[in-house]
């Protein structure tokens, strides 16, 4: 019975632990988000993404995705997607590097907390994330996803 309660213990000193950090991790990114800062950091983080052939309006969701997590950004691609903002192209990178490097931040503190290096939780997610997408936008054709772009059957 000992076991069981040291397990809980355990588990409720952990979840505290979480709760720490990704509640005001949340609440500073609701605020950065509503004045405007999150587009301020867009503009700045874009930059090293035209590499992989993403524009401004590409690079957003994706710099969502690494604060936020990967619901929130893909709720966001899919919105710059159906406005025209992204091409089917960019959508296509966006995801590959979201696939592999979403919720950078906020893993990054949970993880780093638990004594995990810092390096070795943010270069290779990083590293691995930027080159798929790298090969992802030189394999693939502009033209050949304009044919299957219906994204109102995700509604």
């Amino acid at each position: 019975m000992s076991v069981l309660w040291d397990g809980l213990l355990q588990g409720v000193k952990g979840v505290w632990t979480i709760a720490l950090i990704v509640i005001p991790l949340m609440v500073v990114l609701e605020i950065a988000q509503s004045n405007g800062w999150l587009h301020k950091l867009n503009h700045f983080m874009a930059k090293p993404f035209k590499v992989i052939g993403l524009s401004e309006d590409g690079a957003f969701p994706l710099v969502v995705a690494v604060v936020f997590g990967i619901t929130y950004g893909s709720g966001v691609i899919l919105s710059h997607a159906r406005t025209g903002k992204v091409t089917p192209k960019e959508a296509r990178v966006v995801g590959t590097f979201m696939a592999i490097a979403h919720a950078l931040i906020e893993d990054t503190i949970i993880f780093w907390v638990l004594g995990v290096p810092l390096l070795l939780l943010l270069l290779p997610r990083i590293v691995l994330a930027y080159v798929m997408a790298y090969i992802v936008h030189r394999i693939t054709p502009e033209d050949s996803l304009a044919q299957g772009n219906n994204l109102d059957a995700v509604d």
